[in-house]
């Protein structure tokens, strides 16, 4: 009788310790962008179009696209200025919150200056963390030869 008594206070105690451990929540840092500037993948894997997005602590890359449409008179369907998908690599640190924007775009030729040369406004819990490049798939490839010359 003292056996089952035992083993029942240890199942007790297992689950008490069980319920306390998956009671701890792991939170995950989050991620907000523009409109134009939309997340189109996370680490390779499609982004839910919720936001702010989730991230998960450590290197991260982002896929983003930039796309906006320009008019000029109402009766004109307007003109849609599009990039090819722009990367950014980001070593993120779990609770924190991202805030990433593009530059004041106000018209197409801006818009079609800022895809040849894209750079985003990065923030960290609301304070300024500087200005990022954004690269494209040929420069992020070459990025990674040079990185692990091993390929």
């Amino acid at each position: 009788m003292k056996t089952t008594l035992l083993n029942k206070s240890l199942l007790g105690l297992t689950f008490v310790i069980g319920a306390l451990l998956s009671s701890a929540t792991v939170t995950a840092a989050s991620l907000k962008s523009t409109d134009a500037l939309s997340v189109i993948s996370i680490n390779g894997v499609p982004a839910k179009p919720f936001k702010p997005i989730q991230l998960s602590a450590g290197k991260v890359l982002l896929e983003l696209k930039y796309q906006e449409i320009f008019d000029y008179r109402a009766d004109d369907s307007g003109n849609w200025v599009k990039s090819e998908p722009l990367y950014l690599v980001l070593d993120v640190k779990a609770n924190d919150s991202y805030q990433i924007t593009q530059p004041k775009i106000m018209t197409e030729a801006e818009a079609r200056q800022f895809i040849k040369y894209p750079t985003i406004q990065l923030s960290i819990n609301g304070d300024k963390a500087g200005e990022y490049p954004l690269q494209s798939h040929s420069q992020l490839m070459v990025k990674m030869l040079v990185s692990n010359p091993a390929f």
